[in-house]
């Protein structure tokens, strides 16, 4: 999303984001010749996993997947190519004040709503809707937090003012996530937008049926795609139909026998057999943001030792669980940002070490000496015990922290896994009330390390927050703030390789794999494309044929 508030990122983050487009196939894919006439009509069904939003509101973040089942609604001000610029869609240009403070965008005439609303400032300047209470966005906090208010100085033009300089602000406003609501909804009847969201997108919502599928029909007036799709104008399908298969089996089968036509997060044991079928085809780039990863609980012991921390880190073999879980799909992560992400410090790998016998020196330091008769280490009569959390949505995840527990063990340390609903998983990481759980952070900047381990965003009962771990390190605090402040892109290239060499050094977490966006589809499914500010799937301009 993010890095220096020009209209172009800078230098490393087209090197990065041109890597990110390397992993992929480009932006579509298909099952025939690219010179292929497209075909209007039709049906495509999208196979996704079990990580169902609660809410398609994308102002009121969800789950991993709100941003394939939103894209579809909604249109966003700026995109972000492939190449890596930021470049105009709702927004046909802006402008950046010399000390970073103000922004002027101009608004690409010619947009509506499906419900009949107009784009214009006073729309662009219903972004505040993010920032009400009641919306409850933990986004509010992270990714327009600097926001202070906006003018209307036109009726295409709105100046945007910020409290402080924000290196990420164009960056945030290419995804999904601060993509546009329709004004009259947010004004007559926000409590809608969660189950019946209205936007400007290529498609029109129309049911939800929770734990089963989404729906949706081509908007036959759309006429402003973003300068990334191959064509502007309506979609070519009639509607798209994405339903969940929560479990890995049944969404490769169902694809494998034509029951959908395109399936999301590919199991990673069946991307070979996918590859190997001349009747499927298949597409993967790499998720920009935070790696997957294991996150542990600083404010609470056992964790709040240091020492306790990185003897698990040294005790989990990251490579071997990678491997394992990913069947060599995916890649190991060497720090907190992935390679994808601008401003990521590519001098980092291999100081995330496994080292089982360090992992014992420092536990011995820390007091826990002792062991009882199950092996497990013991201080003062207590064992040394942490609760992991498993919302059990995707077994991949499952089987990472059923690994992680294996490990553990063998330095001395039980950990305890507690199947929860998703729900009660978030609510209780927002309290505090675990020790392990794990996650992922998709985004385009490395501002992300600002949203998930700065001290300001550990969630209060003022302020809900993305601190999960619940660190504070005022000097990694002291970095991430001037990361977002400075308007220099070394300055902040530097700022942030600081930032990512003392979080290794902190270990709030142990990052183990650069998540990819692993696509397959049957090959009567052309022009399948990507969000690149996310990394996931988009559908304006795929087609299937007969």
């Amino acid at each position: 999303m993010f890095t220096s508030s020009k209209a172009l990122l800078s230098a490393a983050l087209i090197a990065s984001t041109l890597a990110l487009a390397a992993c992929g196939s480009g932006h579509h894919s298909g099952g025939t010749a690219a010179n292929a006439s497209p075909r209007t009509g039709g049906t495509l069904v999208l196979g996704e996993n079990g990580d169902e939003p609660d809410c398609l509101d994308p102002h009121e973040l969800s789950d991993t997947n709100t941003t394939v089942v939103d894209r579809p609604i909604f249109d966003s001000l700026i995109w972000q190519d492939p190449g890596g610029a930021l470049r105009p869609w709702l927004a046909s240009s802006w402008k950046v004040s010399r000390d970073g403070l103000t922004y002027t965008f101009v608004l690409r005439k010619g947009v509506r709503f499906s419900d009949g609303s107009s784009w214009n400032a006073a729309a662009l300047q219903a972004l505040e809707h993010m920032r009400d209470p009641a919306t409850k966005s933990p986004l509010a906090a992270a990714y327009i937090a600097p926001y202070k208010d906006s003018k209307v100085v036109a009726d295409d033009t709105l100046q945007v003012h910020l409290s402080t300089p924000y290196s990420a602000f164009l960056n945030v406003l290419a995804q999904s996530y601060l993509a546009m609501v329709s004004p009259k909804q947010i004004k007559e009847a926000p409590q809608t937008i969660c189950e019946h969201p209205i936007g400007s997108g290529p498609f029109i919502f129309d049911k939800w049926v929770k734990g089963q599928s989404i729906t949706y029909h081509r908007n036959p007036g759309y006429n402003w795609a973003p300068p990334g799709a191959k064509h502007t104008g309506p979609a070519y399908l009639d509607k798209l139909e994405i339903r969940f298969l929560a479990e890995d089996g049944t969404r490769y089968n169902a694809l494998a026998s034509g029951d959908v036509d395109v399936i999301d997060n590919t199991p990673p044991s069946n991307v070979k057999d996918v590859k190997s079928n001349p009747d499927l085809g298949f597409t993967t780039i790499d998720r920009p943001g935070h790696p997957f990863s294991v996150w542990i609980n600083t404010g609470r012991a056992p964790f709040n030792d240091l020492r306790v921390r990185q003897a698990l880190s040294l005790a989990v073999d990251r490579n071997a669980i990678v491997n394992s879980v990913s069947f060599g799909q995916w890649k190991l992560a060497t720090g907190f940002v992935t390679p994808s992400t601008p401003d990521y410090a590519s001098g980092l790998a291999g100081r995330i070490a496994y080292d089982p016998a360090r992992a014992g020196r420092l536990l011995d330091a820390a007091g826990w000496t002792a062991r009882d008769s199950d092996g497990i280490r013991t201080k003062d009569g207590k064992r040394l015990t942490a609760i992991a959390l498993d919302p059990g949505s995707v077994p991949q995840n499952t089987q990472i922290l059923v690994q992680t527990q294996a490990a553990a063990a063998k330095a001395g340390i039980e950990i305890k896994i507690q199947n929860v609903t998703p729900q009660a998983s978030s609510d209780r990481t927002a309290k505090g009330d675990f020790d392990i759980s794990d996650g992922i952070w998709t985004t385009n900047t490395a501002d992300v390390l600002w949203i998930q381990y700065d001290s300001a965003n550990i969630t209060t009962p003022k302020r809900q927050g993305q601190n999960v771990t619940r660190l504070a390190d005022g000097a990694l605090d002291k970095l991430l703030d001037q990361a977002r402040r400075t308007t220099d892109d070394r300055t902040r290239a530097e700022l942030y390789r600081q930032a990512q060499t003392r979080l290794i050094e902190l270990t709030p977490a142990i990052p183990l794999y650069n998540r990819p966006s692993l696509v397959s589809y049957g090959t009567k499914v052309h022009g399948l494309g990507w969000d690149y500010a996310y990394g996931a799937v988009d559908f304006h301009d795929a087609w299937v044929g007969r």
